[in-house]
């Protein structure tokens, strides 16, 4: 398992970023290698879907993969996808002064999709391919939330 922890401040409000992060039409735009996420189904109570995702992933091309997003209202939103790779996107909002801290933790797994293959992988190579995808993503949040919260 390769995991990566990315932490921004943001100038707005818990409930502005979530509200964000939660639009299923804006994630594309904001999470590199996320071409397009399909709604599914509704799954219990009205703090869990079953999502799919259409991820570019290199030499692999573009690879769609099921999984669920969950989340608690202004706090966290979480991704899990578990074929053909196992993804978690954890994405953890606190109040901090004025603004928010966002904490972001993604664990991958690349065994199911390369078996064997996965440990020949260098996680360095992994983790350094994913903290600038991560770091972009923290700053298109804190540029359409600070932009959406001056309008207002």
């Amino acid at each position: 398992m390769i995991k990566v922890y990315r932490t921004r401040t943001i100038d707005a409000s818990p409930s502005t970023i979530f509200d964000l992060l939660s639009d299923s039409e804006s994630l594309p735009t904001l999470l590199p290698r996320v071409s397009r996420v399909e709604f599914l189904q509704q799954v219990g109570y009205e703090d869990q879907a079953r999502i799919a995702t259409y991820m570019a992933l290199g030499p692999f091309g573009e690879l769609r993969s099921e999984g669920t997003v969950q989340w608690e209202v202004d706090r966290e939103v979480a991704f899990v996808s578990h074929k053909p790779v196992y993804v978690e996107s954890r994405w953890t909002l606190s109040p901090s002064g004025a603004g928010t801290t966002v904490d972001v933790a993604l664990t991958l797994d690349l065994a199911p999709l390369l078996g064997p293959l996965a440990k020949f992988i260098p996680p360095e190579q992994v983790t350094g391919m994913v903290i600038p995808d991560l770091d972009t993503a923290l700053s298109e949040v804190a540029r359409r939330v600070e932009t959406m919260e001056e309008v207002v």
